[in-house]
């Protein structure tokens, strides 16, 4: 049962920081104010404390107390963090620096993936294609769509990318929540999806890389419509 009041606080108060109820730089409220307003113990509250704490969020102290660090420090590759952050709406500085890590590193993976790629992976990235095509006449694109660029990364076969295919993922889906709030977007952008899971398929990496970098400066300009 604690498991659960401590998953529930964590959710609540990383919600609560990711919409900016407490700026940069502030003190949480009172141990006990807080416990009384979201109704735990103060060792649940203490705990729930520390994950924001190793999630970078949350600075704690015997002088300074508890205060919240500024976004330049959260961990912007924890899934959760992301999430709570994708919940209010992201800001455009956020969504130009998600912009800046797909063009650092996509179009290098799918370089990788079209010479690393085993036969499965190349399988599995055609498959997740004509599911996102099926989505779009009633299913869920999102997740589509984010497993299908999560194949990709996959078969670049980098350690260090594959390692952070969960959270890059996550930044996916929140970048595509957006940008498919444009559904003739989503049709106009499904022949790229083809034309890179085609080019991967024939090792063809100069059609697969132009796939994906006309995805990223497509969803750029979508993205600019709807961010702050």
């Amino acid at each position: 049962m604690s498991s659960s009041y401590h998953a529930s606080t964590v959710e609540q108060l990383g919600q609560r920081l990711a919409a900016g109820q407490f700026p940069p730089g502030s003190a949480l409220k009172v141990e006990a104010d807080l416990c009384q307003e979201l109704g735990v113990s103060r060792t649940i509250l203490r705990e729930a404390i520390k994950t924001l704490a190793a999630k970078g969020m949350l600075e704690v102290g015997p002088k300074v107390g508890t205060r919240v660090l500024p976004l330049s420090r959260w961990n912007l590759f924890d899934t959760q963090v992301v999430g709570w952050l994708a919940t209010g709406g992201l800001p455009a500085h956020f969504v130009k620096d998600l912009l800046d890590l797909r063009h650092a590193i996509e179009p290098a993976a799918v370089r990788w993936a079209c010479e690393r790629a085993t036969p499965e992976q190349v399988q599995a990235i055609q498959v997740a294609y004509q599911h996102l095509e099926a989505s779009l006449e009633g299913g869920d694109y999102n997740t589509a769509d984010q497993r299908f660029h999560e194949c990709v990364l996959a078969a670049s076969h980098n350690q260090f990318i594959e390692q952070m295919v969960p959270a890059l993922g996550a930044l996916l889906a929140a970048s595509f929540t957006l940008s498919s709030a444009d559904p003739a977007e989503l049709r106009r952008t499904l022949p790229l999806h083809k034309t890179l899971a085609d080019g991967i398929a024939s090792r063809d990496a100069a059609r697969a890389v132009w796939a994906c970098m006309m995805l990223i400066d497509s969803a750029a300009v979508t993205l600019a419509r709807y961010t702050d």
